[in-house]
């Protein structure tokens, strides 16, 4: 007889699940792609990972350049799974039943159009990375003058330390502290018992970038539902701060000064 547990879910329900089962589940989750090779190890607790393929432009000999891979003996590489490829998989999968509804129909297909470009992405995750190497820095904002005091300026550490601190208040800068999304007065105040509050552009970069929350989360958590297009116009005030960051907002000044 084969061992089993019971699983009781957040709402209290119990399920007898077989022990065996249950851990293969948990492995599979934190399996790395077969093409990344036997060098990452398995680590379900880093949850499920995303295949990618390292790529550099490197110059050929007639003066051209040309895209090569980089991975380690030609692999590719891995990356942990964050709510931007969660969000996507949801959208994919919502284009999908809307165009099986549209051939039944006899509707033309539409083409699937990204939540994010390959830009906003990079800059969502550089963001999440530094905003997480500035907090296990151990060092305080009140402790930023500190560093660089006397002329001196302190070790290489401390050098990286104050640049990510620097670059860190730019970009805070340049999401801005306005609203991404205003209660509209018109509507209820509560939604399912929640107090609805404003979403601020700066919290919503932090709950997604920095808290891996999804934009539905996000409203859920200030008393906000999906309906109405709220969550449509949450991600596009996501989209603007990211581009905000890559510094589209300074190339559009500039050019308006130039002209």
């Amino acid at each position: 007889m084969s061992e089993q547990v019971v699983i009781v879910t957040s709402a209290g329900v119990a399920r007898l699940q077989d022990e065996a089962a249950r851990i293969a589940e948990i492995k599979a989750r934190g399996c790395v792609p077969v093409e990344c090779g036997s060098a990452i190890p398995m680590a379900p607790g880093r949850g499920p990972m995303m295949r990618f393929t390292p790529r550099e432009m490197r110059q050929t000999e007639d003066g051209g350049f040309v895209s090569v891979k980089t991975g380690e003996k030609g692999q590719d590489a891995a990356r942990v799974a964050d709510t931007f490829d969660a969000m996507e998989r949801a959208a994919v999968k919502a284009h999908q039943a809307v165009e099986v509804r549209r051939e039944k129909a006899g509707q033309d297909p539409k083409a699937y159009e990204p939540l994010f470009t390959p830009g906003q992405l990079s800059a969502a995750r550089d963001y999440a990375a530094l905003v997480e190497r500035v907090a296990a820095s151990g060092v305080k904002c009140s402790s930023l003058g500190a560093i660089h005091s006397g002329g001196g300026g302190g070790g290489d550490r401390e050098a990286a330390i104050f640049r990510d601190f620097q670059r860190l208040r730019a970009l805070q800068r340049r999401i801005g502290d306005g609203l991404a999304k205003e209660v509209r007065r018109i509507r209820p105040s509560m939604n399912g018992g929640v107090k609805r509050r404003a979403i601020y552009v700066r919290k919503l970069v932090d709950m997604v970038c920095v808290g891996d929350m999804s934009i539905l989360q996000v409203l859920h958590s200030h008393g906000w539902s999906k309906d109405g297009g709220a969550s449509k116009a949450l991600r596009l005030s996501l989209c603007e701060a990211l581009d905000r960051m890559q510094g589209y907002d300074l190339a559009t000044l500039k050019k308006g000064v130039d002209t």
